[in-house]
């Protein structure tokens, strides 16, 4: 983004506050720095040199959620979230929370296996027992064998099509199950399934701490895979890296890619969960913030689920409402976030529901950390769990693994 094209966007705002009553932080802090309108008017504070780079300016860039709700209650039109990304490009060398995970993804984001298996080893020796003792908050366990390089390889010659699973750091190194079960229900179909070995982060929590330079690099490694394979969709269970490779690509890497899909819009599409039928269950469904406000999918999920005979689909009170996670921000700003977190975890209590639903891998982090601190019982699933369960286990799977 030119300067001059940063000048005009951030003039394109009236003032009027309209984002303010969809601002997460906002509404927690009740504090005019903390929301979207103030940021803005920061933010133009500064290309236009009335304030100065500074610590405390940078931490409330970098409080945004960038959950995108702002963006949708604009009535100028003006893309909040893009402006915050090129703001802390701007602001990044004051962020001194942000100092030493800048360097140490600068030096390890292509290099994630290795640094992941070390980090699980002191997780098993050191965290996991503080995390016991309640001293640590939840971190799901590092898998020994990150999803991209656990899939079988066998030849699939009658497949209806090809499909590309781009998998993320969340579903990679967390939650590998929730890919088994993608690529469970793909096979089952009868698709083809292809894993990039060389798949690399979204870029995504670079965009968040400034580094946009080294995100488009990472970008333009992803988008070489894409181009190498020909596919009828790339699908992704995380909505914040599909969210990334659609809408932002084109933006940091000048690539569009036309055929990326959230795992929800794609099951609907080719009806992939109809006919289905699961031992009963009452549910809720928790809208993550890049599916809903990003990429503007809340009803598809909704339509699986209660396309499923066996579930008992009952809405929370404000199910938009963010959970508090927002990636590095629960780190780095816990109280705003365990707060948020609180709320949403009162709304799904208030449903008596024994399992809540999401679509995103760090929702359901964050969701099981908080009903945790909490103390209240219920299950957190992926919506790709509930489907692979009701077509009732897992067949042998046949899947093409490009190491690329």
């Amino acid at each position: 983004m030119i300067d001059t094209d940063y000048y005009y966007k951030l003039s394109k705002c009236v003032r009027c506050g309209s984002c303010k009553s969809a601002c997460p932080t906002y509404l927690t802090t009740l504090n005019e720095t903390m929301g979207a309108r103030g940021r803005i008017a920061m933010l133009d504070g500064l290309v236009k040199k009335r304030l100065k780079p500074s610590k405390e300016l940078a931490e409330k860039i970098f409080s945004c959620m960038l959950c995108g709700a702002c963006k949708n209650q604009c009535p100028t039109g003006i893309d909040i979230p893009e402006i915050i990304y090129h703001g802390r490009t701007l602001l990044k060398k004051s962020y001194r929370k942000g100092r030493f995970l800048r360097t140490a993804l600068k030096y390890s984001i292509s290099r994630l296996d290795t640094l992941l298996s070390i980090l699980r080893v002191g997780q098993k020796l050191f965290y996991r027992p503080l995390q016991k003792a309640g001293m640590l908050r939840y971190v799901p366990e590092i898998t020994s064998t990150p999803f991209k390089k656990r899939v079988q390889v066998k030849k699939y010659i009658n497949k209806i099509s090809r499909i590309i699973i781009f998998a993320g750091c969340g579903v990679n190194y967390f939650y590998p199950e929730l890919g088994d079960a993608l690529s469970s229900i793909l096979v089952t179909k009868g698709y083809e399934v292809v894993v990039f070995g060389g798949e690399v982060c979204c870029g995504a929590p670079l965009r968040s701490i400034g580094l946009e330079k080294e995100a488009s690099k990472l970008a333009k490694k992803n988008i070489e895979h894409f181009n190498k394979v020909r596919a009828d969709a790339i699908v992704s269970l995380c909505p914040t890296c599909t969210m990334s490779i659609k809408e932002q690509y084109p933006i940091i890497a000048g690539s569009t890619i036309t055929n990326i899909m959230d795992i929800n819009e794609f099951i609907i599409k080719y009806g992939i969960a109809e006919g289905l039928e699961i031992d009963p269950m009452t549910v809720t469904y928790h809208d993550p913030c890049h599916l809903s406000n990003g990429l503007g999918i809340r009803d598809e999920p909704r339509h699986i689920l209660k396309s499923i005979k066996g579930i008992e689909l009952v809405e929370m009170k404000n199910a938009n409402d963010c959970c508090g996670f927002a990636g590095l921000f629960s780190s780095h700003f816990k109280e705003i976030s365990k707060s948020i977190g609180r709320k949403k975890i009162g709304s799904i209590s208030d449903t008596s529901a024994g399992t809540v639903v999401t679509s995103c891998p760090g929702c359901i982090l964050q969701l099981e950390n908080m009903k945790k601190e909490m103390g209240v019982d219920f299950s957190v699933r992926h919506v790709v769990e509930i489907i692979d369960e009701a077509m009732h286990g897992y067949l042998q799977l046949r899947i093409t693994n490009y190491e690329i």
